[in-house]
């Protein structure tokens, strides 16, 4: 089945979905013809968001919700099937990006990325799975991070979240695949998108600059679903640039171990830096 074909007339929940890849994820599947739930927190980036999409506003719902209060998402998902009957896609792909020293980690700081990074894709799956079952198919696309692969150093809360979202995808693809219910997990490495503008978490909050390697959310979006119409276990975004320090980090490369120490090295001297500011 082509990339087409697999999503037309589907019906899509998709978290994190007024800006960037979530955002992304949304025009390409409203393109092929799927029914979108635009998922997020803030009512007018949403209306914002779907306004843009005007020429699709049809197959344009709406879904406000803080993906880390369980009973809202909960309540998403089962809004959903009242009104479609089923849901076909969810994307679980709300997330905040987090780089600092873990010794200045707070047990707060460790809450927060959590709750987003880790629990929402748990509640999104909990409230969806069931119905998934009950319809005998259905497909859950988690958004991990290339640091859910890679253990990039002074990311340890990120690497966290990431990594057990990757763990989690891969063992519910193999767990429940002979019930047709399918689970990919996105890696992205740099992309285009507001998680470089969002505060983020440690002492210091400042916008980061966007990498210039960054792929647009647009690219993004297309990698993502013709991975996901392949039912892909584990697809990463970029392939190329992004993937090559994965690949080469599973071989134990000196590359691999050469690039992450010089990583850490230049990290430790920039935070030195910034205390002394």
């Amino acid at each position: 089945m082509g990339v087409e074909d697999y999503f037309k007339d589907k019906c899509c929940l998709v978290t994190g979905a007024n800006s960037g890849i979530g955002y992304a994820i949304s025009e390409a599947l409203l393109e092929k013809g799927a029914i979108v739930f635009m998922a997020g927190r803030n009512v007018e980036s949403l209306e914002s968001a779907a306004k843009n999409l005007d020429a699709y506003s049809g197959q344009i719902r709406i879904s406000l919700v803080d993906v880390t209060k369980q009973p809202e998402v909960d309540k998403a998902v089962q809004d959903m099937v009242a009104q479609e009957g089923r849901i076909d896609f969810l994307f679980n792909n709300a997330g905040i990006g987090g780089t600092m020293p873990t010794v200045d980690a707070t047990i707060e700081h460790w809450k927060s990325i959590i709750d987003v990074n880790l629990w929402s894709v748990i509640y999104g799956i909990n409230a969806a799975l069931p119905i998934m079952r009950l319809q005998g198919g259905g497909h859950i696309v988690n958004t991990s991070s290339i640091a859910g692969l890679v253990p990039f150093p002074y990311q340890a809360l990120y690497c966290t979240t990431k990594y057990a979202v990757v763990g989690m995808s891969e063992s519910m693809r193999y767990e429940f695949a002979e019930e047709g219910i399918h689970f990919s997990v996105t890696c992205p490495s740099a992309v285009v998108s507001r998680i470089w503008k969002k505060p983020i978490l440690g002492p210091v909050h400042e916008e980061l600059e966007t990498p210039e390697d960054a792929i647009p959310a647009e690219e993004a979006a297309r990698i993502i679903l013709e991975g996901v119409a392949e039912k892909k276990g584990i697809i990463v975004v970029p392939e190329q640039p992004g993937g090559w320090i994965w690949h080469e980090y599973c071989n134990s490369s000196e590359a691999a171990e050469d690039f992450l120490m010089k990583m850490a090295h230049e990290r430790r001297l920039e935070w030195a830096k910034r205390q002394k500011v």
